[in-house]
Protein backbone atom coordinates (compact mmCIF):
# COMPACT_ATOMS: atom_id res chain seq x y z
CA UNK A 1 0.00 0.00 0.00
CA UNK A 2 1.44 3.48 -0.99
CA UNK A 3 1.98 5.47 2.22
CA UNK A 4 1.67 9.48 1.50
CA UNK A 5 4.80 11.57 2.75
CA UNK A 6 3.00 14.22 5.40
CA UNK A 7 5.23 16.40 7.19
CA UNK A 8 4.51 15.41 11.33
CA UNK A 9 2.81 18.80 11.80
CA UNK A 10 -0.06 17.94 9.64
CA UNK A 11 -0.32 14.07 9.80
CA UNK A 12 -2.15 15.84 13.28
CA UNK A 13 -4.76 17.27 11.81
CA UNK A 14 -5.66 14.81 8.98
CA UNK A 15 -5.94 11.95 11.57
CA UNK A 16 -8.81 14.06 13.17
CA UNK A 17 -10.82 13.35 10.30
CA UNK A 18 -10.04 9.34 10.29
CA UNK A 19 -13.88 8.98 11.99
CA UNK A 20 -15.64 10.69 8.84
CA UNK A 21 -14.56 7.80 6.63
CA UNK A 22 -14.08 3.90 6.00
CA UNK A 23 -10.40 3.10 6.21
CA UNK A 24 -10.08 2.67 2.57
CA UNK A 25 -11.47 6.19 1.43
CA UNK A 26 -9.08 7.27 4.59
CA UNK A 27 -6.64 6.42 2.92
CA UNK A 28 -7.42 7.91 -0.17
CA UNK A 29 -8.24 11.13 1.59
CA UNK A 30 -4.80 11.78 3.01
CA UNK A 31 -3.70 11.01 -0.56
CA UNK A 32 -5.53 13.22 -2.28
CA UNK A 33 -5.01 15.90 0.76
CA UNK A 34 -1.01 15.46 -0.12
CA UNK A 35 -1.93 16.10 -3.68
CA UNK A 36 -3.67 19.29 -2.98
CA UNK A 37 -0.54 20.99 -0.82
CA UNK A 38 1.40 19.83 -3.69
CA UNK A 39 -0.11 20.30 -6.65
CA UNK A 40 1.22 23.41 -8.73
CA UNK A 41 -1.17 23.55 -12.12
CA UNK A 42 -4.71 22.79 -12.11
CA UNK A 43 -6.55 20.63 -9.04
CA UNK A 44 -7.82 17.56 -11.15
CA UNK A 45 -7.88 14.78 -9.94
CA UNK A 46 -5.29 13.00 -12.23
CA UNK A 47 -3.08 16.21 -11.05
CA UNK A 48 -3.52 15.87 -7.73
CA UNK A 49 -2.87 11.77 -7.73
CA UNK A 50 0.40 12.42 -9.75
CA UNK A 51 1.49 14.80 -7.21
CA UNK A 52 0.94 12.84 -4.47
CA UNK A 53 3.50 10.30 -6.08
CA UNK A 54 0.10 7.72 -5.71
CA UNK A 55 0.83 6.59 -9.37
CA UNK A 56 0.53 2.81 -9.58
CA UNK A 57 -0.47 2.42 -5.67
CA UNK A 58 -4.45 1.99 -6.98
CA UNK A 59 -6.00 2.26 -10.14
CA UNK A 60 -6.65 6.20 -10.81
CA UNK A 61 -10.75 5.37 -11.11
CA UNK A 62 -10.64 4.67 -6.96
CA UNK A 63 -10.06 8.73 -6.35
CA UNK A 64 -12.81 9.50 -9.00
CA UNK A 65 -14.90 7.37 -6.71
CA UNK A 66 -13.83 8.97 -3.92
CA UNK A 67 -16.03 12.50 -5.00
CA UNK A 68 -18.57 10.37 -6.91
CA UNK A 69 -19.63 7.29 -4.53
CA UNK A 70 -17.55 6.58 -1.42
CA UNK A 71 -19.40 6.85 1.73
CA UNK A 72 -18.51 10.07 3.62
CA UNK A 73 -20.80 13.49 4.70
CA UNK A 74 -19.39 16.42 3.93
CA UNK A 75 -20.50 18.19 6.95
CA UNK A 76 -18.90 16.45 9.37
CA UNK A 77 -15.54 17.27 7.49
CA UNK A 78 -16.69 20.97 8.78
CA UNK A 79 -17.61 19.68 11.81
CA UNK A 80 -14.06 18.37 12.56
CA UNK A 81 -12.71 22.36 11.53
CA UNK A 82 -14.99 23.75 13.90
CA UNK A 83 -13.67 21.42 16.92
CA UNK A 84 -10.05 22.47 15.78
CA UNK A 85 -10.39 25.61 15.32
CA UNK A 86 -11.91 26.10 19.15
CA UNK A 87 -8.72 26.51 20.62
CA UNK A 88 -7.72 29.64 18.75
CA UNK A 89 -10.94 31.65 20.27
CA UNK A 90 -11.67 32.88 23.29
CA UNK A 91 -13.59 30.88 26.02
CA UNK A 92 -16.00 33.65 26.70
CA UNK A 93 -17.52 35.52 24.01
CA UNK A 94 -19.73 34.61 21.25
CA UNK A 95 -18.99 33.28 18.28
CA UNK A 96 -18.91 34.96 14.80
CA UNK A 97 -19.76 33.48 11.44
CA UNK A 98 -19.94 35.11 7.95
CA UNK A 99 -22.29 34.20 5.30
CA UNK A 100 -21.91 34.88 1.49
CA UNK A 101 -21.99 33.19 -2.08
CA UNK A 102 -19.44 33.14 -4.77
CA UNK A 103 -19.83 32.40 -8.37
CA UNK A 104 -16.94 29.75 -10.07
CA UNK A 105 -16.93 29.78 -13.60
CA UNK A 106 -17.57 26.50 -15.92
CA UNK A 107 -17.10 26.00 -19.10
CA UNK A 108 -18.46 22.79 -21.27
CA UNK A 109 -21.51 20.98 -21.98
CA UNK A 110 -20.82 18.29 -19.29
CA UNK A 111 -20.23 20.06 -16.26
CA UNK A 112 -23.37 18.73 -13.97
CA UNK A 113 -25.56 21.05 -12.11
CA UNK A 114 -24.31 24.10 -13.83
CA UNK A 115 -26.31 26.53 -14.97
CA UNK A 116 -26.20 30.83 -15.88
CA UNK A 117 -25.81 33.27 -12.76
CA UNK A 118 -25.03 37.07 -12.11
CA UNK A 119 -21.45 37.63 -12.63
CA UNK A 120 -21.04 40.71 -10.02
CA UNK A 121 -17.75 40.74 -11.00
CA UNK A 122 -18.08 41.28 -14.71
CA UNK A 123 -21.35 43.29 -14.72
CA UNK A 124 -21.81 46.84 -14.58
CA UNK A 125 -24.57 49.26 -12.97
CA UNK A 126 -25.56 49.97 -16.39
CA UNK A 127 -25.27 46.51 -18.25
CA UNK A 128 -25.40 43.19 -15.96
CA UNK A 129 -24.07 40.21 -17.16
CA UNK A 130 -24.38 36.26 -16.85
CA UNK A 131 -21.64 33.24 -16.77
CA UNK A 132 -22.16 29.75 -16.69
CA UNK A 133 -20.87 27.85 -13.62
CA UNK A 134 -21.86 27.34 -10.22
CA UNK A 135 -22.26 29.44 -7.29
CA UNK A 136 -21.41 28.18 -3.92
CA UNK A 137 -23.27 29.55 -0.36
CA UNK A 138 -20.77 29.29 2.30
CA UNK A 139 -20.78 29.85 5.74
CA UNK A 140 -17.18 30.30 7.54
CA UNK A 141 -16.07 31.03 11.56
CA UNK A 142 -13.81 34.06 11.77
CA UNK A 143 -10.80 33.20 13.66
CA UNK A 144 -7.90 35.12 15.17
CA UNK A 145 -4.72 33.19 14.12
CA UNK A 146 -1.40 34.56 15.25
CA UNK A 147 -0.15 35.71 11.51
CA UNK A 148 -3.20 37.33 10.91
CA UNK A 149 -2.88 40.29 13.59
CA UNK A 150 -6.04 41.87 13.89
CA UNK A 151 -7.97 41.16 10.45
CA UNK A 152 -8.19 37.54 11.18
CA UNK A 153 -8.78 34.36 8.76
CA UNK A 154 -12.62 32.89 7.66
CA UNK A 155 -12.41 29.24 7.52
CA UNK A 156 -15.02 27.79 5.52
CA UNK A 157 -16.82 25.04 7.59
CA UNK A 158 -20.17 24.46 5.30
CA UNK A 159 -21.02 24.84 1.84
CA UNK A 160 -24.38 24.84 0.12
CA UNK A 161 -24.55 24.74 -3.89
CA UNK A 162 -27.37 27.14 -4.92
CA UNK A 163 -28.99 25.95 -8.26
CA UNK A 164 -30.99 29.26 -9.57
CA UNK A 165 -34.75 29.08 -9.18
CA UNK A 166 -35.31 30.33 -12.75
CA UNK A 167 -36.58 27.70 -15.49
CA UNK A 168 -36.51 29.33 -19.10
CA UNK A 169 -38.68 27.29 -20.58
CA UNK A 170 -41.78 27.28 -18.06
CA UNK A 171 -41.41 30.92 -18.59
CA UNK A 172 -41.72 31.42 -22.11
CA UNK A 173 -44.52 28.90 -21.91
CA UNK A 174 -46.06 30.48 -18.86
CA UNK A 175 -45.79 34.16 -21.22
CA UNK A 176 -47.72 32.81 -24.15
CA UNK A 177 -51.19 33.63 -24.52
CA UNK A 178 -52.65 29.93 -25.69
CA UNK A 179 -54.24 28.35 -22.75
CA UNK A 180 -53.19 24.88 -23.31
CA UNK A 181 -49.70 26.11 -23.18
CA UNK A 182 -50.73 27.80 -20.12
CA UNK A 183 -52.08 24.61 -18.60
CA UNK A 184 -48.95 22.83 -19.62
CA UNK A 185 -46.76 25.14 -18.11
CA UNK A 186 -48.54 24.74 -14.58
CA UNK A 187 -48.54 21.46 -14.59
CA UNK A 188 -44.99 21.37 -15.42
CA UNK A 189 -44.10 23.48 -12.63
CA UNK A 190 -46.16 21.35 -9.97
CA UNK A 191 -43.80 18.23 -11.32
CA UNK A 192 -40.23 20.12 -10.91
CA UNK A 193 -38.48 20.18 -7.24
CA UNK A 194 -38.36 22.62 -4.90
CA UNK A 195 -34.96 24.38 -5.27
CA UNK A 196 -34.06 26.39 -1.98
CA UNK A 197 -33.10 29.90 -1.92
CA UNK A 198 -30.34 31.40 -0.79
CA UNK A 199 -31.75 32.63 2.27
CA UNK A 200 -32.39 29.18 2.95
CA UNK A 201 -29.71 27.54 2.72
CA UNK A 202 -28.00 29.53 4.68
CA UNK A 203 -31.04 29.33 7.67
CA UNK A 204 -29.94 25.41 7.24
CA UNK A 205 -26.18 25.94 7.35
CA UNK A 206 -26.63 28.22 10.49
CA UNK A 207 -29.02 26.04 12.26
CA UNK A 208 -26.44 23.44 11.83
CA UNK A 209 -23.46 25.64 13.26
CA UNK A 210 -25.89 26.66 15.77
CA UNK A 211 -26.33 23.01 17.17
CA UNK A 212 -22.66 23.10 17.39
CA UNK A 213 -22.17 25.58 19.17
CA UNK A 214 -24.22 24.73 22.35
CA UNK A 215 -24.94 27.07 24.71
CA UNK A 216 -22.46 29.62 23.05
CA UNK A 217 -24.18 32.47 21.24
CA UNK A 218 -23.40 33.18 17.58
CA UNK A 219 -23.36 36.65 15.49
CA UNK A 220 -24.06 35.75 12.07
CA UNK A 221 -22.43 39.01 9.66
CA UNK A 222 -23.95 38.41 5.99
CA UNK A 223 -24.66 41.37 3.04
CA UNK A 224 -27.73 42.90 2.78
CA UNK A 225 -28.77 39.69 0.45
CA UNK A 226 -28.80 37.89 3.36
CA UNK A 227 -31.26 40.47 5.26
CA UNK A 228 -34.65 38.97 5.10
CA UNK A 229 -37.20 37.50 6.44
CA UNK A 230 -36.22 33.98 5.71
CA UNK A 231 -33.11 34.59 7.95
CA UNK A 232 -33.78 36.64 9.93
CA UNK A 233 -37.14 35.89 11.41
CA UNK A 234 -36.55 31.74 11.37
CA UNK A 235 -32.88 31.97 13.03
CA UNK A 236 -32.23 29.82 15.63
CA UNK A 237 -32.18 31.28 19.46
CA UNK A 238 -28.65 31.77 19.99
CA UNK A 239 -27.92 33.13 16.24
CA UNK A 240 -27.75 37.29 16.25
CA UNK A 241 -27.44 38.47 12.63
CA UNK A 242 -25.27 41.59 11.27
CA UNK A 243 -25.66 43.09 8.19
CA UNK A 244 -26.28 45.89 6.07
CA UNK A 245 -29.29 47.88 5.88
CA UNK A 246 -31.11 49.85 2.75
CA UNK A 247 -31.10 53.91 2.99
CA UNK A 248 -34.50 53.88 2.25
CA UNK A 249 -35.75 50.80 4.50
CA UNK A 250 -39.07 52.24 6.33
CA UNK A 251 -38.60 51.77 9.41
CA UNK A 252 -41.56 52.14 12.73
CA UNK A 253 -41.29 52.25 16.49
CA UNK A 254 -42.37 48.85 18.35
CA UNK A 255 -46.16 48.90 18.80
CA UNK A 256 -48.33 50.84 21.59
CA UNK A 257 -49.19 48.70 24.17
CA UNK A 258 -53.12 47.44 24.65
CA UNK A 259 -55.65 49.40 26.30
CA UNK A 260 -58.17 47.85 28.82
CA UNK A 261 -61.37 46.65 26.63
CA UNK A 262 -59.36 46.74 23.61
CA UNK A 263 -61.34 44.92 20.88
CA UNK A 264 -59.85 43.95 17.74
CA UNK A 265 -56.73 42.40 16.18
CA UNK A 266 -53.31 43.89 18.37
CA UNK A 267 -51.23 46.25 16.46
CA UNK A 268 -47.63 44.90 14.73
CA UNK A 269 -46.12 48.04 14.72
CA UNK A 270 -46.28 51.63 15.56
CA UNK A 271 -45.53 55.23 14.62
CA UNK A 272 -43.74 55.41 10.95
CA UNK A 273 -39.93 56.86 11.98
CA UNK A 274 -38.16 58.22 9.36
CA UNK A 275 -35.68 56.43 7.09
CA UNK A 276 -31.57 56.19 7.50
CA UNK A 277 -31.48 58.53 4.69
CA UNK A 278 -33.45 61.44 6.40
CA UNK A 279 -32.22 60.55 9.75
CA UNK A 280 -28.83 61.70 8.38
CA UNK A 281 -29.57 64.08 6.41
CA UNK A 282 -31.63 65.65 9.46
CA UNK A 283 -28.74 64.47 11.94
CA UNK A 284 -27.17 66.94 14.43
CA UNK A 285 -26.28 64.76 16.60
CA UNK A 286 -23.75 63.07 15.09
CA UNK A 287 -20.92 60.66 17.53
CA UNK A 288 -17.61 60.10 17.19
CA UNK A 289 -16.08 56.29 17.57
CA UNK A 290 -13.24 55.03 17.00
CA UNK A 291 -13.13 51.24 15.42
CA UNK A 292 -10.11 49.29 14.22
CA UNK A 293 -11.79 47.74 10.64
CA UNK A 294 -9.55 46.62 7.26
CA UNK A 295 -6.63 46.04 9.85
CA UNK A 296 -6.77 50.03 10.39
CA UNK A 297 -7.76 52.23 13.27
CA UNK A 298 -9.72 55.29 11.93
CA UNK A 299 -12.92 57.31 13.60
CA UNK A 300 -16.16 57.26 12.39
CA UNK A 301 -19.10 59.69 12.90
CA UNK A 302 -22.39 57.05 13.83
CA UNK A 303 -26.24 57.55 14.95
CA UNK A 304 -27.55 54.89 16.63
CA UNK A 305 -31.41 54.20 16.78
CA UNK A 306 -33.66 51.45 18.04
CA UNK A 307 -36.83 50.84 15.36
CA UNK A 308 -38.28 48.17 14.12
CA UNK A 309 -37.76 46.75 10.41
CA UNK A 310 -41.34 45.59 9.96
CA UNK A 311 -40.64 44.62 6.17
CA UNK A 312 -37.72 41.82 7.33
CA UNK A 313 -38.31 41.11 11.29
CA UNK A 314 -41.79 41.43 12.55
CA UNK A 315 -41.52 41.23 16.01
CA UNK A 316 -38.30 42.74 17.37
CA UNK A 317 -36.51 45.75 17.37
CA UNK A 318 -33.04 46.00 15.85
CA UNK A 319 -30.24 48.63 16.90
CA UNK A 320 -29.87 50.20 13.28
CA UNK A 321 -26.29 52.19 13.10
CA UNK A 322 -25.81 55.31 10.45
CA UNK A 323 -22.09 55.67 9.93
CA UNK A 324 -20.75 59.20 8.24
CA UNK A 325 -17.18 59.33 7.21
CA UNK A 326 -15.20 62.50 8.86
CA UNK A 327 -13.76 63.13 5.53
CA UNK A 328 -16.30 63.03 2.80
CA UNK A 329 -15.29 60.53 0.75
CA UNK A 330 -17.50 57.84 1.33
CA UNK A 331 -21.34 57.82 0.76
CA UNK A 332 -23.51 57.79 4.43
CA UNK A 333 -24.19 53.53 5.35
CA UNK A 334 -26.60 51.89 7.43
CA UNK A 335 -25.94 48.70 9.16
CA UNK A 336 -28.21 46.77 11.96
CA UNK A 337 -27.84 44.11 14.53
CA UNK A 338 -30.93 42.08 15.66
CA UNK A 339 -28.90 42.34 19.12
CA UNK A 340 -30.61 45.72 20.15
CA UNK A 341 -28.08 45.95 23.35
CA UNK A 342 -25.00 45.56 21.32
CA UNK A 343 -22.95 48.87 21.09
CA UNK A 344 -22.28 50.90 17.48
CA UNK A 345 -18.30 50.08 17.39
CA UNK A 346 -18.91 45.94 18.24
CA UNK A 347 -21.44 46.21 14.67
CA UNK A 348 -19.55 48.30 12.58
CA UNK A 349 -16.12 45.89 13.63
CA UNK A 350 -17.93 42.86 13.39
CA UNK A 351 -19.36 43.71 9.86
CA UNK A 352 -15.39 44.80 8.36
CA UNK A 353 -14.69 40.78 8.90
CA UNK A 354 -16.87 39.96 6.19
CA UNK A 355 -14.16 41.27 3.88
CA UNK A 356 -12.08 38.06 5.56
CA UNK A 357 -14.17 35.69 3.34
CA UNK A 358 -13.82 37.25 0.41
CA UNK A 359 -9.89 37.11 1.07
CA UNK A 360 -10.79 33.39 1.24
CA UNK A 361 -12.60 33.23 -2.13
CA UNK A 362 -9.29 34.39 -3.85
CA UNK A 363 -6.84 32.57 -2.13
CA UNK A 364 -8.66 29.28 -2.18
CA UNK A 365 -9.59 29.98 -6.62
CA UNK A 366 -6.31 31.28 -7.29
CA UNK A 367 -4.08 28.93 -5.08
CA UNK A 368 -6.08 25.60 -4.29
CA UNK A 369 -8.57 25.63 -7.32
CA UNK A 370 -11.19 25.90 -6.33
CA UNK A 371 -13.08 26.57 -9.56
CA UNK A 372 -10.73 24.14 -11.24
CA UNK A 373 -13.08 21.23 -10.68
CA UNK A 374 -14.91 19.52 -13.84
CA UNK A 375 -16.99 16.67 -12.24
CA UNK A 376 -19.57 15.50 -14.62
CA UNK A 377 -22.13 13.65 -11.85
CA UNK A 378 -23.95 15.67 -9.43
CA UNK A 379 -22.20 14.29 -6.47
CA UNK A 380 -18.94 14.90 -7.18
CA UNK A 381 -19.60 18.62 -7.70
CA UNK A 382 -21.17 18.55 -4.25
CA UNK A 383 -17.85 17.21 -2.92
CA UNK A 384 -14.65 18.13 -4.97
CA UNK A 385 -14.81 22.13 -4.98
CA UNK A 386 -16.05 22.36 -1.45
CA UNK A 387 -12.72 19.85 -0.37
CA UNK A 388 -10.51 23.25 -1.58
CA UNK A 389 -12.13 24.88 1.49
CA UNK A 390 -11.24 22.51 3.93
CA UNK A 391 -7.60 22.11 2.60
CA UNK A 392 -7.15 25.55 2.99
CA UNK A 393 -8.42 25.51 6.56
CA UNK A 394 -5.59 22.94 7.40
CA UNK A 395 -2.98 25.25 6.12
CA UNK A 396 -4.03 27.96 8.38
CA UNK A 397 -4.28 25.71 11.21
CA UNK A 398 -1.16 24.04 10.38
CA UNK A 399 0.42 27.47 9.75
CA UNK A 400 -0.75 28.87 13.30
CA UNK A 401 0.29 25.61 15.14
CA UNK A 402 3.81 26.33 14.02
CA UNK A 403 4.09 29.87 15.04
CA UNK A 404 2.73 28.76 18.67
CA UNK A 405 5.31 25.62 18.92
CA UNK A 406 7.91 28.87 18.29
CA UNK A 407 8.50 28.14 14.68
CA UNK A 408 8.64 30.60 12.07
CA UNK A 409 7.29 30.91 8.72
CA UNK A 410 9.86 31.75 5.57
CA UNK A 411 8.49 34.61 3.78
CA UNK A 412 9.70 35.40 -0.21
CA UNK A 413 11.88 38.32 -0.29
CA UNK A 414 10.18 40.93 -2.29
CA UNK A 415 12.91 43.63 -2.79
CA UNK A 416 9.00 45.75 -4.35
CA UNK A 417 7.16 45.02 -1.06
CA UNK A 418 9.31 46.53 1.74
CA UNK A 419 6.56 47.13 3.80
CA UNK A 420 4.95 43.50 4.24
CA UNK A 421 4.95 42.26 8.02
CA UNK A 422 2.54 39.30 7.88
CA UNK A 423 2.78 36.30 5.79
CA UNK A 424 0.51 35.93 3.01
CA UNK A 425 -1.67 32.67 2.58
CA UNK A 426 0.90 31.90 -0.90
CA UNK A 427 3.68 32.01 2.10
CA UNK A 428 2.00 29.59 4.26
CA UNK A 429 1.50 27.16 1.42
CA UNK A 430 5.10 27.62 0.06
CA UNK A 431 6.38 26.76 3.70
CA UNK A 432 4.03 23.31 4.00
CA UNK A 433 5.37 22.69 1.00
CA UNK A 434 9.07 23.19 1.94
CA UNK A 435 8.66 20.55 4.80
CA UNK A 436 7.25 17.85 2.76
CA UNK A 437 10.18 17.88 0.66
CA UNK A 438 12.77 17.98 3.77
CA UNK A 439 10.92 14.80 5.12
CA UNK A 440 10.75 13.47 1.27
CA UNK A 441 14.52 13.43 1.06
CA UNK A 442 15.19 12.10 4.65
CA UNK A 443 12.61 9.16 3.63
CA UNK A 444 12.68 6.57 1.71
CA UNK A 445 12.41 6.75 -2.13
CA UNK A 446 9.19 6.53 -3.11
CA UNK A 447 10.29 3.82 -6.33
CA UNK A 448 11.10 1.55 -2.69
CA UNK A 449 8.11 2.26 -1.57
CA UNK A 450 5.58 1.56 -4.87
CA UNK A 451 7.52 -1.71 -4.95
CA UNK A 452 6.61 -3.27 -2.14
CA UNK A 453 2.94 -3.84 -2.69
CA UNK A 454 2.16 -3.23 -5.78
CA UNK A 455 -1.23 -2.71 -7.36
CA UNK A 456 -1.93 -6.14 -9.19
CA UNK A 457 -4.10 -3.98 -11.54
CA UNK A 458 -1.79 -1.34 -12.29
CA UNK A 459 1.04 -3.47 -13.09
CA UNK A 460 3.30 -3.09 -16.22
CA UNK A 461 5.00 -6.01 -18.13
CA UNK A 462 7.84 -5.77 -19.63
CA UNK A 463 8.46 -7.99 -22.91
CA UNK A 464 11.18 -10.57 -21.73
CA UNK A 465 14.86 -10.10 -23.53
CA UNK A 466 15.48 -12.64 -26.42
Amino acid sequence: MHTAIVPETLTGFLAAFEGCFAAPSYRNFVTLMTGWVRCLGRRTVTAMVLAADAVGSRHISVFHRFFSRARWVLDELGRVVFHLALPWLPAEGPLIVILDDTLCRKGGKGIALASMHHDPLRSTARKPFFSFGHVWVVLALWVPLPMGGTRGFALPLLFRLYRSTRRGGQADAASRPTRGRRLQAAQAAHTQEVRPTKLELAREMLAIVASWAGARSLYAVADSVYAGRTLLERRPANVQIISRLRMDAALWTPPPPRRPRQTGRPRRRGVRLPTPTALAAAGRRWRAVTVTIYGRTVTAQVLVCRALWYVALREHPVRIVVVRDPTGKRKDEAFFCTDATLDAASILEMYARRWTLEVTFHDTKQYLGFEDAQSQTARAVLRTAPLAGIVYDLILLWAAGRLQRGGALPMVVRPWYRTKATPSFLDMLVALRQDEERRDLSGPPSLARRTQNPCPRCQYRLPAAA
